[in-house]
């Protein structure tokens, strides 16, 4: 839909989602623990964790970008409120640092989509931004593949900020995922990237968006950023008390190429790559035990999906306030040739 306007037109506008479909292998009596698609705890926090929701007061003018970052903080919160969960905090670290990034790659080539234009993906950009939590992405953009100068210092319109938060938010099943991301309750931080392009003679700019919502329950040893094919990888972290590590997860996907904007405004929903392989507690079939003590777990993993170079993506799991399922909590990518 293009909206005319005094003569001048805006910007096409659709959005996209994210999924995460990571899943273990078929349980059995003594099998490996089957791990849930990222999903957090179905019960619902206690009453006195619970906020109430309550009307978010439109400010009375445009917004610097950190403004509307703090704007639209308001707004999720609002909408996770409306369900009974927690706020998220807004981190302006690797999060906002890793949606910023996209966020203006998806305004400045007109396309939308969770991959970039270098191939890369949340989890990657979410790394290489210095981030180790389990992160994923909501994105709003246009899709007309013109390429736009971005302005620099915009400001934003809050009624804009307002239209992305409720296409988001409204979804109706089956296709609510930015909806279901909103609502994880596992959720704990977020990060906001905002890009505008310049308004021009014809054209009124309107900004793209990127959630990237994470879940932050740990620390984590460093791990490198290039390896070789059959490496071994030393994986290392402390929960915090709300989290009992589980296990950790081993995925492989293509090396990322560069896309154009035409073959990225073809692909839209995201799966977390399933972990090839998983390692577990001693007590379970696995590989190698993962060594946990308490809130510490540590384990040594060889970097090889049958010898192939690619994108690894190393996974920690862990059992959230109590729950039964296995969470992803962690996730990390290491670029193995």
């Amino acid at each position: 839909m293009v909206y005319q306007i005094a003569g001048m037109k805006r910007y096409p506008w659709f959005l996209a989602l994210v999924s995460c479909a990571a899943a273990g292998q078929q349980a059995s009596s003594r099998a490996e623990p089957q791990p849930k698609a990222a999903v957090a705890p179905s019960a619902s926090p206690s009453a006195s964790a619970s906020p109430s929701p309550s009307a978010v007061e439109r400010p009375g003018k445009r917004l610097t970008i950190p403004e509307a970052r703090r704007y639209m903080l308001a707004l999720i919160n609002r909408d996770r409120a409306s369900q009974g969960l927690r706020p998220v905090e807004l981190d302006e670290g690797p999060p906002t640092a890793a949606g910023q990034a996209h966020a203006e790659d998806m305004a400045h080539l007109g396309y939308l989509g969770h991959w970039g234009s270098d191939g890369s993906v949340p989890e990657q950009r979410h790394t290489q931004a210095g981030g180790a939590d389990m992160v994923l992405e909501n994105a709003s953009c246009f899709v007309d593949e013109a390429v736009r100068t971005l302005d620099a210092a915009p400001t934003i319109d809050p009624a804009q900020i307002e239209r992305a938060e409720s296409q988001f938010f409204d979804e109706v099943p089956p296709n609510d995922g930015h909806r279901k991301n909103i609502l994880k309750p596992a959720h704990t931080k977020v990060g906001i990237g905002i890009a505008q392009p310049v308004s021009t003679a014809t054209e009124i700019a309107v900004p793209c968006f990127a959630q990237e919502f994470t879940d932050n329950y740990g620390t984590y040893a460093p791990v490198p950023k290039r390896a070789k094919v059959g490496a071994m990888l030393h994986v290392e972290g402390t929960l915090d008390p709300r989290a009992k590590p589980t296990g950790v997860g081993v995925a492989r996907v293509p090396a990322p190429k560069p896309l154009t904007p035409a073959e990225l405004n073809k692909r839209r929903s995201y799966p977390v790559p399933k972990p090839f392989q998983m390692y577990w507690a001693p007590g379970f079939v696995t590989p190698v035990p993962l060594k946990i003590d308490g809130s510490r777990f540590s384990i040594d993993v060889p970097l090889s999906d049958k010898g192939q170079p690619g994108l690894y993506e190393v996974s920690v799991w862990a059992k959230i306030d109590g729950a039964t399922e296995h969470t992803m909590v962690g996730l990390r990518t290491i670029f193995v040739d």
